[in-house]
């Protein structure tokens, strides 16, 4: 439950301050900021949640952690209003490598064309998903945090390259057409995604309380996963009397150069006070290191004053095919188990519906206090490992563990303090 002071310090200030808002330091030098002061907690003995992929920890049996949605951010602006602009977000933010280090999660150079058109060059967003741009700005969201059935596909947050906006009116409304190409890389807790090409395009279309938005990206990834290496030792050893593993992984698991891509499609829609949000992702790759997955999710809020309930449904799906471990027709049973246990873990079935309830309450300007419980299940594997957001222990041959089972369910309850400066 260990919190570094400096992330701890401009939360706890913003608790104690009635407003906080964005502090022009001259005419050409602006600075802007958000933060959450956040805790969750698991109620499982055996499994462990953590709130994002990219968190070392995770909670169980009902251990209160501080450090997951737990962050700090200032951004600086060099020439705010003109057409050249300096942008640079710093982050301090629990992660599996640099844990509070402040990082740069921005640091670009924009130019703009024309009115309609513009132009960065340095580290910028993702295009990714709906919430790209906010990922981090819990207090721009209704719920807690994105919704894990969709944003556990893709961790990439930013790149570094060159990107481009354009926007124009279109059928009663405005539509925004954005590209980038560039690379990435970012540490997980299943081990290191390295990203050498990522290319992407999302295009936008609005109109009053309506928006559908539809991106692609194209990417190359290079991956270190060592639990997924340990496994393809284990077997490629000959110790469970595998006679195809060495082709298998040639053909299916290779771990560098892995091509992909990712498809996602989301739609809000505001009517009076309720609000609607809908996102869909597919990735597709070629490689079952990173298998085939798709997910989705419904979220809906009911604006009441300064309170907000809401509540969300998704559903992930891992849809990679098995791999096919054949074992030698004179090995014991027990060989033949553990290739079926190993083809299962390799395919990395991490599949699960979730539901979750909650309440913003926008207690001042700026501020915004949420309570969130979230029930996942696990419906596809619930005994191999971990899938991002969940961790649990693995049985043999996969691991070492050999206490209860997992039932393949688990609950988390988050309470966030969000603001913005």
């Amino acid at each position: 439950m260990r919190l570094r002071m400096t992330a701890l310090a401009l939360p706890l200030w913003a608790a104690l301050t009635p407003t906080a808002e964005a502090v022009e330091l001259t005419s050409w030098l602006k600075l802007d900021g958000f933060g959450t002061l956040g805790a969750y907690r698991g109620d499982d003995g055996v499994a462990g949640v953590r709130p994002d992929g990219r968190n070392p920890n995770v909670s169980r049996d009902g251990d209160l952690r501080w450090d997951g949605d737990s962050l700090l951010s200032a951004q600086l602006t060099v020439n705010p209003q003109g057409k050249f602009r300096l942008v640079g977000q710093f982050i301090a933010k629990d992660d599996v490598i640099k844990r509070y280090k402040p990082r740069a999660e921005w640091m670009y150079l924009a130019y703009d064309v024309a009115p309609n058109l513009s132009v960065k060059l340095g580290r910028m967003v993702s295009l990714a998903f709906l919430l790209s741009e906010t990922r981090n700005v819990n207090y721009a969201q209704t719920s807690v945090r994105p919704v894990s059935t969709v944003y556990i596909i893709n961790t990439v947050t930013n790149l570094d390259g060159l990107s481009a906006s354009w926007q124009t009116p279109l059928a009663g409304g405005d539509l925004q057409v954005d590209g980038a190409v560039g690379k990435s890389k970012v540490s997980v807790a299943a081990g290191t995604v390295d990203v050498p090409s990522l290319a992407s395009v999302a295009i936008k279309w609005s109109k009053d309380s309506f928006a559908l938005r539809y991106a692609r990206s194209e990417f190359k990834v290079d991956l270190s996963f060592p639990a997924t290496e340990l496994a393809l030792g284990t077997l490629a050893s000959g110790r469970t009397a595998c006679i195809n593993c060495a082709a298998v992984f040639a053909q299916r698991i290779p771990l560098k150069d892995i091509k992909g891509h990712l498809d996602t499609l989301a739609a809000t829609y505001e009517i009076g006070n309720l609000s609607l949000q809908a996102e869909w992702a597919q990735r597709l790759a070629d490689s079952a290191a990173l298998p085939d997955v798709n997910g989705k999710y419904l979220l809906a809020g009911y604006r009441m004053g300064a309170l907000t309930p809401y509540a969300a449904i998704g559903r992930q799906r891992v849809t990679e095919p098995p791999l096919g471990l054949q074992t030698a027709a004179a090995a014991p049973a027990s060989a033949r188990a553990a290739n079926a246990a190993f083809d299962r873990f390799l395919q990395g079935l991490s599949g699960r519906d979730i539901w979750q309830i909650g309440l913003r309450w926008d207690l001042a300007e700026n501020f915004a206090l949420k309570f969130q419980y979230e029930n996942i299940k696990n419906t596809q594997d619930f005994r191999l490992g971990q899938n991002g957001t969940v961790s649990y222990p693995s049985p043999p041959p996969i691991g070492t563990y050999t206490g209860p089972a997992w039932d393949g369910k688990v609950r988390m309850l988050s309470v966030n303090l969000d603001f913005v400066f």
